[in-house]
């Protein structure tokens, strides 16, 4: 087994996807021009380079659940494209950025991040890939914020978000339209928003997203459960990080060898994950090799399940399966693997909005992209999130779109765009795009938007 590569993801960080601007007097964030990148001057009460002024929210936090452990924003600064300004401070305890195009078209678009760990310092993620200037380019302002804590924490983003929202029309004038665009668990505060802001967003586009809420977090509880029974090792949860940590580096690790040259233990782990992110299906096995070791380290991350998101976690009820011929029957998989429970307190949407399944009832358009390789954020969490959206009533609202490649949030220039630019004519003119079918046979899904077509796809060889 690769011990140091154990030792490195184990010890180390675990995760490697209309008008122009109207000015206003009042305080204002710090700023630079594009094309040179110098600062402008702000007034007395504006923010600096460094996020060292602060604002104060316009909303209180709603869905998120607050830890109350110190953080610090890191700068925010940043420097603007061409033909475009950019704003950057403190807002409550998030850092923020905002990028206004000169010819400012009068709409807004919201970017939320993805997990960032769990470390105490806060930074702000620019929209991703060729998405920023892309929203430039066609008169968008955009604005991201930090949050205002790390950890999987998808209710504090939405309400950072929100607020960031708010700040902005406070700052620049109300938004024609506002959007809300996210990667990652940054797709589930897109969901969450859409869900519980109805009144506040037009349109969503959520990337690589887990849409499922709390779900994400049972499939890891999943991946841990199973990787423990086939390797024959427990994993010794609420004993602390060390007997953690050593549990997955002499047990687990060699039992079930490394993705690239796996055991006979190791196929048989592999084949179930296979079948719980969504069954055979183009690039799973780039995907599985990528984030093996990332997956794993996760569990030492909270090896207490001390935290919120991880109580309210469970494997409880879902039913596992295993081809036939790799050491294991079904019936042996699901009587054997140990299942963990919810503190039912805690995995309550009334009481936790973000600690639950998400209920798919979205208030307006929501576009979505997922790779058929990611096996971070599986593909079952557009599956899950299609049926809630069916059930609530909402499934027309909803479209979706399947994207051929091993990775977590892998996509081209092509695909974002064509995803964005369908998604502002779905809002502004009615046009509902195409989408894929989630529920269907997976094994060669996704040609219909992958553009282009990825070197080695199993369709080409």
């Amino acid at each position: 087994m690769r011990t140091r590569a154990w030792l490195f993801l184990l010890h180390g960080d675990a995760v490697p996807g209309a008008g122009r601007l109207r000015r206003r007097a009042p305080a204002r964030p710090g700023t630079t021009a594009a094309a040179t990148g110098e600062k402008a001057t702000p007034s007395a009460a504006a923010a600096t380079a460094t996020p060292t002024a602060v604002a104060t929210p316009a909303a209180a936090r709603t869905l998120g659940a607050p830890t109350g452990a110190p953080h610090t924003a890191a700068d925010p600064s940043f420097t603007a494209l061409p033909g475009a300004k950019a704003y950057f401070g403190r807002l409550g305890a998030a850092a923020y950025r905002i990028e206004v195009p000169e010819a400012w078209n009068g709409d807004l678009v919201l970017w939320a991040h993805g997990f960032r760990g769990f470390g105490p310092e806060l930074t702000v993620e620019s929209p991703r890939g060729s998405m920023r200037k892309l929203l430039i380019s066609q008169g968008f302002a955009w604005a991201a914020s930090s949050y205002s804590e790390n950890g999987y924490a998808p209710g504090i983003g939405a309400d950072d978000t929100l607020a960031l929202k708010k700040y902005f029309a406070e700052q620049f004038g109300k938004p024609g339209r506002t959007y809300i665009t996210g990667a990652s668990m940054g797709g589930n505060v897109v969901a969450l928003s859409l869900e519980h802001f109805p009144a506040e967003y037009d349109g969503g586009l959520a990337v690589c997203g887990a849409l499922g809420g709390e779900e994400m977090i049972d499939y890891l509880i999943s991946w841990a459960m199973v990787a423990e029974f086939i390797a024959g090792t427990r994993i010794p949860i609420g004993q602390g990080q060390a007997l953690v940590t050593a549990a997955l580096l002499t047990g687990i690790g060699p039992a079930l060898g490394p993705a690239e040259a796996p055991t006979a233990k190791g196929r048989a782990f592999a084949n179930v994950m296979l079948h719980l992110t969504g069954g055979p299906r183009p690039f799973f096995s780039e995907g599985y090799r990528e984030q093996f070791l990332v997956n794993f380290g996760l569990v030492v991350s909270d090896p207490d399940r001390a935290s919120l998101t991880a109580r309210a976690a469970t494997n409880e009820g879902h039913t596992y399966h295993i081809d036939a011929g790799l050491g294991f029957t079904d019936a042996e998989l699901n009587s054997g693997v140990r299942r963990l429970a919810a503190d039912p307190a805690i995995r309550n949407a009334t009481a936790y909005p973000d600690k639950a399944p998400t209920s798919g009832r979205i208030s307006a358009p929501l576009l979505t992209l997922h790779n058929t390789g990611d096996v971070f954020v599986p593909i079952t969490q557009e599956q899950s999130y299609r049926r809630r959206a069916d059930a609530a009533g909402r499934g027309d609202l909803l479209v979706q779109r399947i994207i051929r490649d091993g990775g977590h949030c892998e996509f081209s220039e092509q695909e974002l765009t064509r995803a964005w630019n369908d998604l502002t004519l779905w809002v502004t003119a009615g046009t509902r795009p195409g989408g894929d079918d989630v529920l269907g046979d997976l094994s060669d899904a996704g040609r219909t938007f992958t553009d282009p077509i990825r070197p080695g796809d199993p369709g080409n060889r």
